[in-house]
């Protein structure tokens, strides 16, 4: 899909096979590009349409560089939605009149700054750049506020004054495990767009106007806030881990400690009935009246015995 954006056009077209040129193109959007497409978006731009293998790159002066007057930018691994789709990469080529993205998947970001195309007319192709950078970060803010909500939630399902069995448990672990995916996913996605930001502010190229340049320091101020937030989340997704094996642990001890408990009540019982069950000819306690119900009486008084006593020193109970 190739979509374009017109100097002073409040909604963009969608080309097709036919269609005339754009007179003024202000942004060039191409989503999971045919040769077409990737043909037509450079013979309208007169730049060179990146390849995935080069957005993918790992290695830094491939993600950002220049070239003559445009700057080549790629976020290697861009997720910026909580559905689970896989992620993938973005790269953008900037130059003084037009800006060139390239994505493989549907995103939300790209949508927002689109639409705000019919309130906001661009000005410059640094306009449409930093309005694309806002967004992104905008709705990485809010996807990161979700995040902190859900982790109100499962904290109170984690620390509350009833027990929780070891399945519930599990579940909270999963749960962290899932939201854990998601900052991970948000956090390598910021990891590429501040490094675009300091790029682009550093070379700050003579066609990015001043007002830009204020809205990319804006930006990056925003950036490094989410930072510290993604470290209090990470930070708090480990204490509800860490608190969740640890009621875990404290649950299985419960219930080694019952078994402890019956273990140990039945060891009076069982050395009465060896002893009683010795076949000695000369046993004196065979011979007394009402001698079997005595001996049940005594096996079970030594199994209340133990009982008792563990209540007594608080061993019983009290997890």
């Amino acid at each position: 899909m190739l979509i374009i954006h017109e100097h002073g056009q409040p909604t963009p077209i969608q080309w097709s096979t036919g269609m005339d040129k754009p007179h003024a193109p202000i942004w060039v959007d191409l989503l999971d590009p045919s040769d077409d497409e990737r043909r037509c978006a450079a013979d309208i731009t007169g730049l060179r349409v990146p390849e995935r293998s080069d957005v993918v790159n790992l290695a830094l002066s491939s993600r950002i560089r220049t070239d003559d007057d445009a700057m080549y930018l790629s976020i290697p691994y861009f997720a910026d939605t909580a559905d689970g789709h896989t992620p993938g990469p973005v790269g953008l080529v900037v130059t003084g009149r037009v800006l060139m993205t390239l994505r493989f998947s549907d995103s939300p970001a790209f949508r927002l700054a689109s639409e705000s195309c019919a309130q906001h007319r661009w000005e410059s192709s640094a306009d449409v750049l930093a309005t694309l950078i806002e967004a992104i970060v905008n709705l990485a803010a809010r996807r990161m506020e979700d995040v902190s909500a859900e982790l109100k939630k499962l904290s109170d399902r984690i620390f509350t004054p009833e027990r929780l069995g070891t399945p519930i448990l599990r579940g909270c672990m999963l749960e962290v495990g899932r939201l854990e995916g998601l900052q991970a996913r948000n956090r390598s996605s910021m990891l590429g767009v501040q490094r675009i930001v300091s790029f682009v502010r550093a070379k700050k190229p003579d066609w990015m106007s001043d007002d830009v340049e204020v809205r990319l320091r804006v930006v990056d101020h925003d950036l490094r806030t989410l930072d510290e937030f993604d470290d209090q989340l990470t930070n708090k997704l480990q204490f509800l881990l860490d608190a969740a094996l640890g009621f875990i642990s404290t649950d299985q001890n419960h219930v080694m400690k019952v078994l402890t408990v019956t273990s140990v009540a039945t060891i009076p019982p069982v050395i009465l009935a060896g002893i009683w069950g010795m076949n000695f000819k000369d046993m004196p306690e065979l011979d007394l009246p009402y001698a079997y119900p005595i001996a049940l009486g005594i096996i079970l008084l030594s199994m209340v015995l133990p009982v008792l006593f563990f209540k007594w020193r608080g061993w019983w109970s009290g997890d």
